[in-house]
This record gives structure tokens, C-alpha cells and sequence, in this order.
């Protein structure tokens, strides 16, 4: 059998070129999207840099008790490259590579360990069906590898289709999202007494985060918290 797996590897790396997603120099790990030097290069936002962040995005009436993001999110930086392939170009196994950071950065803390999901930022129907899989889900598969807490995408729903947050302001995106998230009467019962972490792709104003947050805690959640691979502003 590893005879067959070797000749078959082999043909892979005939077939394929595996090059880094950035600077496209060949990369010996096939799971592997990023050489080590570029990841290297990719700027780690330090602890109070996001304590400091996450009060402004969130503040005392936010529905979110803590809060963890691993790199900075900068226009036309690797991060934003990465997130641009995995969201655009069908690049799944970015969002599970990143997830798998974003799970090692917080394998030792104990209020991410003892969620009880991990629950991605969902889609609308009509955007998942376009895109044909939600990053975020990815990404939190990927943190799920790493801490053992298990994704559940059958839990929060978005009631209408947003129009992307990019081009938006701060009140903009605020207004955007109001109100467009719904945990279904169902599934209040499970949700009650249940702490929950959001994940997300990148957190900017932490408008879609926090409307997540609140639809989780006004249906019974005793406390929700956030991971994203990155943070902007």
C-alpha cells in the first residue's frame, strides 16, 4: 500500500506544480499554500493591540466577551491576497490552513477551549449558492482541527441577503447588518446556557460579529466569543 501511495504522490507532483499562493516558489509540503518566509512576512497583531481593538469594535453594550484575531489586515498585504484566493478563486484549503493557525494561536486558552461550537459568520442562501461554500465555515474547520471544539452551521441563519460590507462606513455597515441574523425557534432550546465562538474571515468594524453575537445571546447563549484570521483598522 505504501508503495502505491508513493507512486501516486509522485504523479501528483508530476501533474501539479505546488507553488506558494504569494511569491509562487515551490513549496516540498503539498499541504502547504504559503512558504515560510512569506507567512513570516505577514504582520501578528500583539495582545494589546487586539485588547485595545476589540473595546472599540465591541465596547461595554457589545454581545461579545472576548475576542482573538491573529494577523493585520492591510490592502494589497498577504492577508488580504490569501482571504481574496480562498473567497473568490475556490481556494478552500486556504481557509482550512488559516483556520489551523488561528487554532494553534489560541490552543491555550481556556475560554475558547470550553466552547461548546465553534459557529461561522453564515452566508444568505442566495451567496452560498453563488459561491458554492462559506469561507468562514472553512476556516472554522480548520481552528476545529487544532481544539478539538466542533463547528455547527445548522444553528445561525442570516434572514436576508446584505450587500458587502467593503464599500460601507462604519454607520453603513452598522445599519447593513442590523437585525439579519436568526437562531430558528427550534433550536433555542440547544442554544440556551451554551457558550459559542463566532468565526469569521476578518473583523473590521465588528458590526457583523456583534449582530451574530446577539442573535446567539437573545436566544439563551450564556456567552459568546470571536475568531477571525485577521483585524482591519
Amino acid at each position: 500500500m505504501k508503495v502505491l501511495d508513493l507512486i501516486f504522490n509522485s504523479l501528483l507532483d508530476f501533474v501539479f506544480i505546488y507553488e506558494c499562493e504569494i511569491c509562487h516558489q515551490h513549496l516540498e509540503d503539498r499541504k502547504m499554500i504559503i512558504c515560510f518566509d512569506c507567512l513570516q512576512k505577514i504582520e501578528k497583531v500583539e495582545s494589546i493591540d487586539i485588547e485595545k481593538s476589540f473595546k472599540v469594535k465591541f465596547g461595554e453594550n457589545g454581545f461579545v466577551k472576548k475576542a482573538f484575531s491573529c494577523f493585520h489586515f492591510k490592502d494589497e498585504g498577504i492577508i488580504q491576497t490569501l482571504i481574496h484566493e480562498l473567497k473568490y478563486q475556490n481556494k478552500r484549503s486556504i481557509g482550512i490552513l488559516l483556520g489551523e493557525i488561528v487554532g494553534n494561536s489560541i490552543k491555550d486558552d481556556e475560554d475558547f477551549l470550553r466552547a461548546d461550537a465553534l459557529i461561522p459568520v453564515p452566508l444568505h442562501k442566495i451567496r452560498l449558492r453563488e459561491r458554492g461554500y462559506n469561507q468562514s465555515e472553512l476556516i472554522a474547520e480548520g481552528i476545529s482541527k487544532v481544539i478539538g471544539v466542533k463547528v455547527n452551521n445548522h444553528i445561525l441563519f442570516r434572514s436576508r441577503n446584505t450587500q458587502t460590507q467593503t464599500k460601507l462606513n462604519f454607520e453603513e455597515r452598522k445599519e447593513n447588518v442590523k437585525d439579519a441574523f436568526f437562531v430558528r425557534e427550534k433550536d433555542k432550546k440547544f442554544v440556551q446556557g451554551r457558550k459559542f465562538i463566532i468565526v469569521d474571515d476578518v473583523i473590521t468594524t465588528g458590526s457583523t460579529v456583534n449582530e451574530c453575537a446577539k442573535a446567539l445571546i437573545q436566544s439563551g447563549a450564556s456567552e459568546v466569543l470571536a475568531l477571525s484570521v485577521a483585524i482591519a483598522g
